[in-house]
Parts: structure tokens; C-alpha cells; sequence
């Protein structure tokens, strides 16, 4: 029986490591239970490998490009030994710099190599050992969902996991899905030169964006050579000698699409089967996500759980919020902290990026604000002109009377940078009035911001009117 740690955590990703990180900080003694490699989905299968090609494709792309701008760049075919070394580089390098060294650096910090099932709601059995403990944080994180289509157990479809494994790029790809990965994955493979199909279920791309921004950006990938089908109903797959064929109906019309490969890109199931929650008295919900309060407890006393396990916003650094809550929750003996994440941005890595913070209209006003919105094309910004990439837009929501900042969404470059500005706004309170007044170096995408603002002020109804 182990019981000489103050704090348990299942799985070693980013969200496991930041709660192992303010425990440690704060004296505590903590063990990470780890089946698998250290740092979890973002650095060994999704964030690290998968931007690090996508970096590589907009490089490529650009090369390809050039001719019009007047530079004399030849672009080959892609170096896939070369390309998938530089990923294994920095999926290794990132692995060891900020997980392996870091848990090194804490003495207080220990790993365990295994398997965990809870016995209760108070012990862990990992192989042969029973680790007893007044407090657990489960982050285990999740993993590609697969949806179950006839004839798929006789294909080779790929996963966002594997499809990153892959030691080139296929000469034709179909995807099926519309979301983040989907989009970032399809990009990145058609930049390579693979023939990219995106099959999405929904009337539109990324359904937590605004269509007039999603709209270009499709056109943005019919531009590039991607097919978009969408409102698509997947019948089933066939295997083929050379590749594999989706059978589906498209606004009820039938197509068959053929390709090298498939892949499938339609969300996260959470890691929560066979790790004994059921006997520790720990609810889920109906997708199978752990149940959790603001401040990241579950139904068992003793059992927090944080990140992409407990359900939306599947990203690392809402991990780590919910990690930190949990760990100053449970030092504290009482909430302390409680975790908003209305207030947490996120972006999707595609050419041009997208990014958003916050609620537009239509959610503002469900929360019964009288809200406006104002839309910026970026053909307005300047700085557009300046990199050749026009397309895009700016969309700010704000409340009528007074304009306080409600939300933003990007599209355009380094979306994924900028959106910071906005989020610190609207988490402090600001106007449209603050944005618009504010001094933005020239010239900036971020500029657009300050132009958006502006727009946005002619809806905005002041104290002064």
C-alpha cells in the first residue's frame, strides 16, 4: 500500500502537469500515474506534430506562390524524411524540455508507470501496487471518436492520431468532418499536394464561427483545390485495391467518393472507460465526459477531474485553468477558485487563422444582453494589402448601451496571436470606445481590432447621447 502522497494524478499531458505543477509549488507531495508516453495528446499526437507540419505546408504553399509576387522560388516535391524527422524533432524535444525535465526539477513530484483503476474513492490500483489517497485529480484526456459505418472493420481509415504518423503524404485523402482538425489536417495535406475531400454532416464549417467568416474560408479551400461537401449523411465505406470508397448522400442526392485514404475527424471521446469510476462514485454524463462543478469536483468526495476528460473547451490551456482550480480547490480543503471559460480563446491553425474569445450576438443575446455587432472586412486593414492575403474578417460584439466588449472572432492572419488583445479587453471591462481610441502600430493586422471598434461604435449608443 503507497499512501505518502498528498495528491494523485491520473495521466502526465498538459493538464496533469500543471496541477502536479502548483501542487509541487505548494509543497505537496504528488505521484502521476502514466500508462503511456509523458505529456499526453497535445505534445505526442495532436498540438506539437500536427503544427509543426502545418508550419511546413504554409512554407511550402508560400514557395509555390511566389511567382506572382515576383520571386524566382522553386518549389520540388515535399522531403517526407526529412519533413517527419523535424516533427519527431520537436514532439521529442518538447517531451523532454517540458515534461520529463520539469518532473525532474520537483522532488516532490513522482511518476508511476501503469495502468490506473480506482478501487474506491479513495484507492488506485496500478499493477500490483494500491495507492491510497485523501485527494485524486483524473486528466486523462481523450481520443479520436470513430464513427461506426458499415464496412469500416474491413478499411485502414486513419485517425488525427495516425494520420500524423504517416511516413508520407497519400496522393488522395477524404475526411470526414468539418471541425478544427478536419480543417487544420485537410489544409496541411493539400498544401503537400494530396487531393483533399471534406464530408461535413452540417450545414456549414466550424459551427462555432460565424458563417460570413466561414463562408470565405471555404472559398479560401475550393481556391486551394479542396472539395467542401456539406449537410453529407455517410452511408458506408468500401475497401478498394487502391484505396478505400465513402458512399453518402449529399442534401439527398447520392455521390461515391473515392481516395487513397480515408480519415475520420468528427471529435473526442473521453478516456474514461476502464479506470474504475463507476466504484469511486464518480458520474458522467451522457458522451461518457466526467461530470464537474465551477470548481472542478466530481460527485465523489476526494475525486477532481480537469481538461478535455470533463468535456468543451477541448483545448491545453483550459486544461491547465481547470487543472489549477482543482489543485488550489483541494490544498484549500474548500472552493476557492472556480473555473468561466467563456473568457478562454481559442483558434483553429488553418491559412488564414481563425480565432474567438468571448460570445457573439446570438449567444449574448440568449444571456439577455441587448447586444450589437459590428463586421470588419479585412480588405479594410491595411496591413492585408501589405502580405497579399485580403480575405477575411473581423467580427466584434458588444453591448448597445455603453458598448462594453462581449466577444470577438478573427479570421485573418496571426488570428491566433491577436485575439489576446480582445480577450483582455472584454475580461476588463473595456468599451468600444477604449478599442477604438487605442494606439495600434501601423500597420498590423491587429489594427483591425482599433478599425473594427470603430465600425462598431456607430451601433454603440453612448452617455453622451
Amino acid at each position: 500500500m503507497i499512501s505518502q502522497f498528498d495528491i494523485v494524478i491520473l495521466g502526465s499531458g498538459t493538464t496533469a502537469m500543471a496541477g502536479a505543477q502548483k501542487a509541487a509549488r505548494e509543497g505537496a507531495k504528488v505521484l502521476m500515474v502514466e500508462q503511456g508516453q509523458v505529456g499526453g495528446t497535445c505534445v505526442n499526437w495532436g498540438c506539437v506534430p500536427s503544427k509543426t507540419l502545418i508550419d511546413k505546408a504554409a512554407m511550402f504553399h508560400a514557395a509555390r506562390r511566389a511567382a506572382a509576387w515576383g520571386l524566382s522560388i522553386h518549389s520540388g516535391d515535399p522531403d517526407c524524411p526529412t519533413l517527419m524527422q523535424l516533427k519527431r524533432t520537436a514532439v521529442d524535444t518538447i517531451r523532454r524540455r517540458n515534461y520529463q525535465q520539469e518532473i525532474e526539477a520537483y522532488p516532490n513530484i513522482k511518476i508511476l508507470r501503469g495502468h490506473g483503476t480506482f478501487l474506491s474513492n479513495r484507492e488506485l490500483q496500478v499493477g500490483a501496487e494500491t495507492i491510497r489517497s485523501e485527494r485524486f485529480l483524473v486528466a486523462v484526456g481523450g481520443f479520436p471518436r470513430v464513427a461506426k459505418l458499415p464496412g469500416l472493420e474491413a478499411v485502414d481509415y486513419l485517425t488525427s492520431y495516425s494520420a500524423l504518423h504517416l511516413p508520407c503524404f497519400p496522393k488522395s485523402l477524404v475526411i470526414l468532418g468539418g471541425g478544427v482538425i478536419a480543417l487544420e489536417m485537410g489544409q496541411m495535406f493539400a498544401r503537400f499536394g494530396t487531393q483533399v475531400t471534406i464530408l461535413e454532416r452540417g450545414d456549414r464549417l466550424l459551427g462555432e464561427f460565424d458563417p460570413r467568416l466561414t463562408g470565405i474560408f471555404r472559398e479560401m479551400l475550393h481556391r486551394e483545390g479542396v472539395q467542401v461537401f456539406t449537410e453529407v449523411e455517410t452511408e458506408r465505406v468500401a475497401g478498394r485495391p487502391q484505396g478505400v470508397c465513402v458512399y453518402a448522400r449529399v442534401a439527398e442526392a447520392p455521390i461515391g467518393i473515392c481516395a487513397e485514404r480515408f480519415m475520420q475527424a468528427v471529435g473526442t471521446v473521453p478516456a474514461t472507460g476502464g479506470i474504475g469510476l463507476e466504484q469511486a462514485g464518480v458520474d458522467l454524463d451522457n458522451a461518457g465526459f466526467i461530470r464537474v462543478d465551477a470548481g472542478c469536483s466530481t460527485s465523489a468526495a476526494g475525486i477532481w477531474a480537469a481538461g478535455d476528460v470533463t468535456g468543451p473547451p477541448l483545448i491545453a490551456p483550459a486544461g491547465e485553468l481547470d487543472a489549477e482550480v482543482a489543485v488550489a480547490n483541494m490544498l484549500a480543503g474548500h472552493e476557492v477558485r472556480t473555473v468561466d471559460h467563456r473568457l478562454s480563446p481559442m483558434a483553429v491553425f488553418v491559412d488564414p487563422e481563425f480565432a474567438t474569445v468571448g460570445m457573439d450576438l446570438e449567444a449574448a443575446q440568449k444571456e439577455g444582453h441587448d447586444a450589437v455587432e459590428g463586421f470588419l472586412d479585412l480588405e479594410d486593414v491595411p496591413k492585408a494589402h501589405v502580405l497579399g492575403e485580403r480575405r477575411g474578417g473581423i467580427l466584434l460584439c458588444a453591448e448597445r448601451k455603453g458598448g462594453r466588449l462581449l466577444g470577438c472572432q478573427l479570421l485573418a492572419p496571426r488570428a491566433a496571436d491577436i485575439i489576446h488583445e480582445a480577450m483582455l479587453a472584454i475580461r476588463f471591462g473595456l468599451t468600444a470606445a477604449d478599442l477604438a481610441e487605442s494606439v495600434h502600430v501601423y500597420p498590423t493586422i491587429s489594427d483591425g481590432l482599433r478599425l473594427a471598434a470603430r465600425r462598431l461604435l456607430e451601433q454603440v449608443e453612448t452617455a453622451a447621447e
